[in-house]
């Protein structure tokens, strides 16, 4: 082979293997973005703070039993049922929040990897799809799992604490517990739908 075929080899060898640059400041951002995700997801499930109060809620009865009515009264037992419901209410509406950041970080980090990825070759742009996967991947298995895991969980709290207080309160108190409960299921169900639509507004 002549030299000029030579140079032409190395020519096409040097534009095949030569590495793509990206923009500093677009790779900054796109760091940036992943650790964000990763510390409010993180912080999201290192919450135990809902498992907790499952706990208290299930021996409350036992508990408050062993304390003579005079000392707590006859509405101790309701009292401390409601008051644990809306601690798992409130943990649970922040955990919420924290998603929604989780959410609207992941929407900018795939705007930032579609950038990247127009600046590689065609068969490297799959590369940078971690943002870009996830409403898909939500959708098929994340949100399949969570349904069941809230449903399971809302029958617990639903049943268990109404059935302990008609056993051992009456039936007003077990009513006015269930009643609280819808209430208070009503208004995480409503922030938990906004936060879909806001996700699926962003896929």
């Amino acid at each position: 082979m002549d030299g000029a075929g030579q140079r032409t080899q190395r020519t096409a060898s040097t534009q095949t293997s030569a590495p793509i640059e990206v923009p500093r400041d677009l790779w900054q951002q796109y760091t940036y973005l992943g650790d964000k995700c990763d510390s409010y997801s993180r912080s999201s499930f290192e919450d135990f703070g809902l498992l907790f109060s499952t706990g208290a809620m299930a021996a409350w009865v036992p508990v408050s039993a062993q304390f003579p009515k005079a000392a707590l009264g006859a509405w101790a037992p309701l009292t401390g049922f409601v008051a644990i419901l809306f601690f798992i209410a409130i943990v649970g509406t922040r955990t919420l929040a924290k998603q929604a950041l989780v959410q609207y970080y992941l929407a900018n980090l795939a705007r930032v990897e579609a950038s990247i990825a127009s600046r590689l070759p065609s068969n490297d742009a799959d590369a940078f799809a971690f943002a870009r996967r996830w409403p898909q991947w939500q959708a098929t298995h994340y949100e399949p799992l969570m349904q069941r895991f809230l449903l399971l969980f809302a029958i617990f709290l639903a049943f268990v604490p109404t059935a302990a207080l008609a056993v051992g309160s009456g039936a007003l108190q077990a009513a006015v517990y269930f009643g609280c409960f819808l209430v208070v299921g009503a208004i995480y169900a409503s922030a938990a739908g906004r936060l879909r639509g806001a996700a699926m507004a962003d896929a």
